[in-house]
C-alpha cells in the first residue's frame, strides 16, 4: 500500500541498493585490474569473496573453464545485492543499537562491569596470540551480550508465512497464514527464564568454575536433567533457593530468529559486540546520568533513544 511509512521505505532501500551497486562495481573492476595486471591477491575481505563467490554460483554450466574463471558484473545478480542489504542492516543497526544496550545496563550493574573488566584484562595477553579463543576467553562478556539481547532485542518482534499445517497443542494453524514472533515476549516470560526473567543476570548463561578460576558457559539440558533428577529424589520434600539463578535455553533466544532462515550474520555479530565490550570495559569504566530513564523507539527495528548520556572515565588498575 502507497502509506507514507512505505514510500519512505522504498525511497531510502532504492538509496541503498544504488549506493551497494556502485561499490560493487568499482570493486569488480578494481579485481579484474589486479587480474589483468597479474598483482596477487592480498588479504579479501568480506565483498570479495562473496563477489568470487557469486561467480561460481552463476557460471553456467555450458560454459568452458576459462570463461567460469572470468570475473562477471557480479552487480547484475539480484540474490548479490539482497545479500549485502542484509549484511548492511544486521550488521549496522542492529549491532550498534544491542551494543548501546550492553553499555546501558554494565552502566547499571557496576558489579557485573567490573567482572568484565577483569576478564577482558586475563584474556588480552592470550586473544593477542589467538583471537579464535574469543569466546572461551570472554565467556562473562558474551554472557552481558547474551542477556542484553534477551531483554533489548534489536529486531523485537519477526514473521513467518507457514508453507504447511502447524499443531500447537490442541490447535491447527493453517498453511498460508503469517505468524508473528512476540520476541520480547517470549524473552520476559518466566515459564521460559524462570522468576527473574525479567532482571538483567549473565549468570544465566554462565558459571565461575573455581579449578581453572575462569567464567565457563553452562550447558542447559545437563543443568536441567540433574535438576529433574534431584526433584525426583526429593519428591516433596525438594525446595529451591528463590536466589537461584536457572540456566538459560538458548532455544528461547529469539534475536537472531531461528531454523534455517536465522540471521546469517548472527556469529559475527556476537564476536564483535564481545570483543569491543572488553576492549572498552577493561580501559574504561562506563556510568550514566544521575536520574536517567531509558525510553525505547520502536520501528521496524528497536531505534536509538533519543539520548543516553554515558560518561566514560579511563580505568585505573592497582
Amino acid at each position: 500500500l502507497p502509506t507514507e511509512r512505505n514510500r519512505k521505505y522504498v525511497f531510502h532501500s532504492g538509496t541503498v541498493r544504488r549506493a551497494l551497486e556502485e561499490i560493487c562495481e568499482r570493486k569488480v573492476e578494481d579485481i579484474r585490474s589486479k587480474e589483468s595486471g597479474g598483482e596477487k591477491e592480498g588479504k579479501e575481505d568480506m565483498l570479495a569473496i562473496l563477489l568470487k563467490s557469486d561467480v561460481v554460483a552463476t557460471s553456467n554450466d555450458d560454459q568452458s573453464q576459462s570463461q567460469s574463471k572470468q570475473t562477471p558484473n557480479a552487480c547484475r545478480h539480484g540474490e548479490m545485492i539482497e545479500m549485502l542489504m542484509t549484511l548492511f542492516f544486521a550488521g549496522y543497526d542492529t549491532s550498534s543499537i544491542g551494543l548501546s544496550m550492553a553499555m546501558y545496563e554494565v552502566s547499571e550493574h557496576p558489579r557485573i562491569q567490573s567482572l568484565c573488566a577483569e576478564e577482558a584484562r586475563r584474556a588480552a595477553d592470550h586473544l593477542v596470540l589467538d583471537p579464535t579463543q574469543w569466546e572461551d576467553r570472554l565467556a562473562y562478556n558474551w554472557a552481558v551480550v547474551m542477556e542484553t539481547l534477551r531483554l533489548h532485542p534489536p529486531v523485537f518482534t519477526n514473521c513467518r508465512n507457514l508453507v504447511k499445517d502447524v499443531e500447537l497443542d490442541e490447535y491447527t494453524v493453517p498453511s498460508g497464514t503469517r505468524v508473528y514472533i512476540p520476541v520480547v515476549q517470549i524473552h520476559t516470560d518466566e515459564r521460559n527464564f524462570g522468576k527473574r526473567a525479567k532482571e538483567f543476570l549473565p549468570e544465566r548463561w554462565v558459571r565461575w568454575e573455581e579449578e581453572r578460576k575462569c567464567w565457563v558457559k553452562r550447558d542447559y539440558a545437563r543443568e536441567e536433567q540433574e535438576s529433574q533428577q534431584t526433584r525426583e529424589r526429593g519428591k516433596q520434600g525438594f525446595t529451591q533457593d528463590p536466589k537461584y539463578i536457572p540456566a538459560a535455553n538458548p532455544n528461547y533466544l529469539f534475536s537472531f530468529s531461528d531454523g534455517a532462515r536465522n540471521c546469517v550474520g548472527k556469529r559475527l555479530a556476537l564476536q564483535e559486540s564481545t570483543m569491543l565490550l572488553s576492549c572498552i570495559l577493561r580501559d574504561l569504566t562506563v556510568q550514566t546520568r544521575e536520574g536517567y530513564v531509558l525510553q525505547k523507539r520502536k520501528k521496524f527495528a528497536m531505534a536509538p533513544p533519543t539520548e543516553m548520556p554515558l560518561r566514560f572515565r579511563r580505568r585505573e588498575w592497582d
